[in-house]
């Protein structure tokens, strides 16, 4: 899970998490001069990690950062997500629409999680953001995308394994009314549906049927998560051409 984390931040956070994973407490001052990067940018990338609860702050002076465990950075992540529930709904505020619930669900298997998102992609109505391995789908699957295209939702694919996409596969995907471009290997499947449900999984090209992640129904996570998706889809390869 801790490398899924990483896919949510930027590769110079990524750098400084792997450095400090080694065991050393370090300064921002210090993990620049190691990276070669100004400190106010380390500084910034760090952040972003203690933000992810992969990172937390040593006592001293200077301040200095070391990396978390898996599990605790895990459990502090799940953590934050539960306080940012608690802060916007509640006991103190009266809770009137039961779609603001948080609700989280963990999936294990690539085929479980194919069921649970055709039956989100059956029900979406305005937008479908999908980071996808690329590899073959179920009919059904590519049917109930092609359908919430036709009732006006907007379908959009990043595919991270060009080498699994044939020409055929790409242009039953475009006749289906599907956006598709190309972004490198994240090592994450993460979908996006209506601004509300979001779908976290982990991506292994060695072990491609398996998968491994959670379903969140919140808003808030999926505001982030469609914001990571909007910049990846900017930087994208149009490979439709």
């Amino acid at each position: 899970m801790t490398n899924l984390l990483l896919k949510l931040i930027s590769p110079q956070a990524a750098s400084i998490y792997r450095l400090l994973e080694k065991g050393r407490s370090m300064s921002a001052k210090e993990i620049g001069k190691d990276l070669r990067v100004f400190p106010n940018a380390a500084y910034r990338a760090v952040k972003q990690l203690m933000q992810a609860g992969l990172v937390e702050e040593v006592r001293s002076y200077p301040i200095k950062f070391k990396a978390r465990s898996a599990s605790e950075g895990v459990d502090f992540f799940s953590s934050l997500i539960r306080q940012n529930f608690q802060d916007t709904f509640g006991s103190e505020r009266k809770v009137t629409n039961h779609r603001d619930l948080l609700k989280l669900v963990f999936v294990q298997k690539r085929k479980q999680i194919i069921k649970m998102t055709e039956q989100d992609a059956k029900t979406a109505k305005e937008s479908i953001n999908l980071i996808v391995s690329g590899l073959e789908l179920p009919a059904e699957t590519l049917l109930v995308n092609q359908r919430a295209v036709e009732r006006g939702v907007k379908v959009r694919w990043l595919v991270q394994n060009r080498t699994e996409v044939s020409v055929e596969k790409l242009r039953s995907w475009e006749k289906a009314g599907i956006e598709v471009k190309y972004y490198p290997n994240m090592e994450a499947r993460i979908f996006v549906y209506d601004h509300r449900i979001v779908y976290f999984t982990s991506y292994d090209p060695k072990h491609k049927e398996e998968a491994i992640g959670m379903r969140f129904d919140y808003a808030p996570f999926a505001t982030f998560m469609d914001e990571l998706f909007e910049q990846r889809w900017k930087i994208a390869e149009d490979i439709s051409k």
